[in-house]
């Protein structure tokens, strides 16, 4: 009986930082801390008991940090924090807006090639962010059962940030790459409120 031998060539990978600057705004507004206790206490019927919301753990528990979750809920906790810790977008959401960039932008049908050469390496899954201003905007929600609530949500002005990439060029070049990135950047964006512009961004330095 004849056998037949597969070749599986070496896998070469290379390795590039990526900088990528804010064209507007940012919003980091993930599901807050408090606001998981009180679904929680919702389904557990514990409704009655549900605590006073503070709103400085709302607002500081609302956004992924690079150094661990800060445990100082007040207005001096959050300055500290942004200003020796750092607020941080995730790789993964970085990793899917370039994704749905190639398939919104007909690059192929399926984004499944390209998200298998490329890996974003970041700790934790977290890409700190610098950023020159920091605001906390006050929106009036409604749910749809319910009162409408009052969310408090992180925007961040002059932001940037910086990720290192793993790819192999058998797919997609880096010049490819990073046109991918630049579409995601302005078509799609990261972070909350991307359907009304927020988040967009393009690659200003690759080294």
């Amino acid at each position: 009986m004849k056998t037949e031998t597969i070749e599986i060539k070496r896998i070469e990978t290379k390795q590039v930082t990526v900088k990528i600057v804010g064209d507007g705004d940012l919003i980091l507004n993930k599901m807050n801390d408090v606001s998981t206790r009180q679904l929680t206490d919702q389904r557990k019927n514990k409704a009655k008991d549900m605590e006073v919301p503070n709103e400085w753990e709302q607002i500081i528990t609302a956004m992924h940090w690079r150094d661990g979750k800060p445990t100082d809920f007040s207005e001096n906790g959050l300055i500290d924090a942004l200003k020796n810790n750092a607020p941080c977008i995730t790789a993964f959401g970085l990793k899917k807006s370039f994704g749905d960039a190639v398939v919104r932008n007909e690059i192929d049908k399926y984004k499944t090639k390209f998200d298998n050469s490329l890996n974003i390496i970041a700790k934790g899954n977290l890409i700190p962010i610098k950023f020159t201003e920091h605001y906390v905007d006050e929106k009036l929600m409604s749910p749809r059962t319910g009162k409408p609530v009052l969310v408090r949500m992180n925007r961040f002005s002059g932001w940037s940030a910086e990720f290192t990439i793993q790819f192999t060029e058998n797919v997609y070049s880096l010049e490819q790459i990073i046109n991918i990135i630049n579409l995601a950047g302005f078509g799609l964006g990261i972070g909350s409120g991307r359907t009304s512009g927020y988040g967009r961004y393009h690659v200003e330095e690759v080294r």
